[in-house]
């Protein structure tokens, strides 16, 4: 389910005179995602930019709840993701991490054999065998704003071990174009191009720095190559996916 609202920022401006900025926004009616605040001391905001006012501090390692996505000001590289934490807070994205549970959020449905469960609210993908979840793994899905990754039952419909990946073949322009080569373990599951994928561009060190765990791609599931090695083994053409919030 995907709602809009309109995000009003009040800025004090010279000589006391309040500007209002108005920016229409896309944003996930996610239930609350659980994670824990980075090692900064986010700031939270009263809107999703650095321009607005800051209405209070996360602590590094404070769990966090995040009751919606939203799209916001881009602050680093691509990343244009903040989350909502309460009406009238938000926090940015690159401020948040996603731990590995110790156990998989629990699927609405099951299927037989082998198939893959994709929790968007939790960002957990994981690998089942008919009722048992056998592995998972943190990742990230579509962003708010337009390229949200497609709910539904899915199948995997091709694979491509080593794949390019460029933003001219999408359905749609960009704001940012790319062109990415060496994507591992790349297994499509719409015909417009979706797919779980290795995203070496991003996690620490990376040369587009932004944390697995939070909802960052263009519709696809991006994974650390380990985990997205281990769902290539797991699936083959046909396998079911079932994303779902």
């Amino acid at each position: 389910m995907v709602r809009s609202i309109l995000v009003k920022t009040v800025i004090a401006a010279a000589l006391g005179v309040a500007i209002l900025l108005v920016r229409d926004q896309t944003t996930f009616a996610a239930g609350a995602w659980t994670g824990i605040a980075g090692s900064d001391n986010p700031n939270i905001r009263a809107a999703p930019n650095t321009e607005s006012p800051i209405v209070g501090t996360l602590t590094s390692g404070q769990p966090v709840q995040i009751i919606a996505w939203v799209q916001g000001e881009r602050v680093e590289n691509v990343n244009e993701t903040w989350g909502e934490i309460a009406p009238g807070e938000y926090v940015y994205s690159a401020n948040l991490l996603k731990l590995l549970p110790s156990s998989p959020p629990p699927a609405p449905q099951t299927f037989r054999g082998h198939w893959i469960d994709a929790n968007l609210t939790q960002q957990i993908l994981t690998a089942y065998d008919g009722s048992t979840p056998v592995f998972w793994a943190v990742m990230s899905s579509g962003a708010p704003g337009g390229t949200e990754t497609e709910t539904g039952v899915h199948r995997i419909l091709r694979r491509v071990a080593n794949e390019t990946m460029s933003s001219a073949t999408l359905a749609g322009p960009v704001e940012i174009p790319y062109y990415l080569t060496n994507v591992l373990w790349t297994q499509y599951f719409t015909d417009y191009g979706a797919a779980i994928h290795d995203n070496w561009w991003k996690g620490v060190g990376a040369p587009y720095f932004s944390p697995f765990g939070v909802p960052t791609s263009h519709g696809c599931i991006g994974l650390p190559e380990s985990d997205a090695l281990k769902f290539w083994n797991w699936a083959q053409v046909g396998t079911i996916l079932n994303i779902h919030y």
